[in-house]
């Protein structure tokens, strides 16, 4: 496996260890209790501790039942409530597959992913000057066996994702890629990123780019989402704009409540190039890509990721990157506060 992180964390105090050594002990638990079972096994056993999780309620919880408030005003609480837990059922059957990855039956895992849909990855490739692609997708289904799956059939991918605070999660997550060989690459979000993500690119990657993150003021533009203005990361647009790159469309479904997955991959997308208005045109493309992700989004609630803060950055009337008011209450776990802590001090 090569890894291509750009811009590692720094070391991090001792509070700060601390804190996310105690973060990371519920997932390493589940990890050793679950890595062993067969995919099935592991998937109802997840499914169960995650709809717990949910039922217990909590800050997540809350962000989520904000998201679905957003996403659906038009649904009754009955029915937000219902999406919301099988969500928590979805993760957790994710996280058990996370350490499947990590244990004897991970072939068995990725043999129960089906591939649909590559007739749409081969016109990509025909339609890019260099093979090179980049892979458009979300938090949605199990979306770690996305690349891991497309990996496992010979195909050279590279992910981009934007690291976590937690080392130890961090570390544990490069370990799920482990066995890959020189198929699977992992680029980490930061200032080398563009360089990472061009080389691979112009050796015929197949990039992968999760686009379905909240977006600091910096790096994103305003596009609907939901009908509602969402920070959107403007890199995966950007990229395939200036260099004519193709963006292919790639989702996991999951079946029913199985440790069976379906990825499906859509015909790629011909965004809109520069103009003499590049701004007007990337954001139309970005909004582009925004509809792709809501229309799966929408035939699958269940399988995305809720407890994410999509709008926690909003703009002013006239759509100036500033954010005026909150639409989530803010962070006051234990572990956050000690973790702006340590960034500040060494800021």
């Amino acid at each position: 496996m090569r890894d291509a992180r750009a811009d590692p964390p720094p070391p991090e105090p001792a509070y700060a260890r601390t804190a996310s050594w105690l973060g990371f002990l519920p997932l390493r638990i589940v990890r050793v209790l679950l890595r062993n079972l067969e995919p099935e096994r592991a998937a109802r056993v997840g499914a169960v501790l995650g709809r717990t999780i949910g039922r217990l309620g909590g800050a997540r919880a809350q962000v989520a039942r904000i998201n679905l408030q957003i996403a659906f005003p038009d649904w009754t609480d009955a029915m937000r409530r219902r999406v919301l837990l099988e969500s928590y059922a979805n993760m957790g059957r994710g996280i058990a597959e996370l350490a499947v990855l990590q244990g004897p039956h991970r072939e068995a895992l990725l043999a129960g992913v089906e591939l649909e849909g590559l007739e749409h990855l081969a016109a990509a490739e025909a339609a890019s000057s260099t093979g090179g692609v980049v892979v458009l997708t979300a938090h949605f289904g199990s979306w770690d066996l996305c690349a891991a799956a497309l990996a496992n059939r010979g195909l050279p991918v590279s992910v981009v994702h934007r690291g976590f605070e937690n080392p130890r999660l961090e570390q544990m997550m490069m370990g799920l890629r482990e066995g890959t060989g020189e198929t699977l690459e992992h680029l980490r979000l930061g200032s080398s990123t563009l360089v990472g993500v061009l080389r691979a690119l112009r050796a015929g990657r197949k990039v992968a780019m999760l686009a379905d993150q909240n977006a600091r003021l910096e790096e994103g533009v305003f596009a609907p989402f939901f009908s509602r203005p969402a920070c959107t990361r403007v890199g995966p647009a950007l990229i395939a704009m200036r260099r004519e790159i193709p963006v292919l469309p790639a989702f996991v479904f999951r079946r029913g409540t199985t440790a069976r997955h379906v990825l499906r991959i859509g015909p790629h997308l011909r965004l809109e190039p520069p103009g003499a208005d590049p701004e007007a045109a990337l954001r139309r493309n970005v909004t582009r890509m925004n509809r792709v992700i809501e229309r799966v989004i929408r035939d699958a609630p269940e399988q995305w990721l809720w407890v994410q803060r999509r709008w926690k950055t909003r703009p002013e009337v006239g759509g100036a990157c500033v954010e005026p008011g909150r639409v989530y209450p803010p962070r006051r776990g234990l572990g956050h506060r000690l973790r702006k802590r340590s960034r500040a001090r060494i800021g």
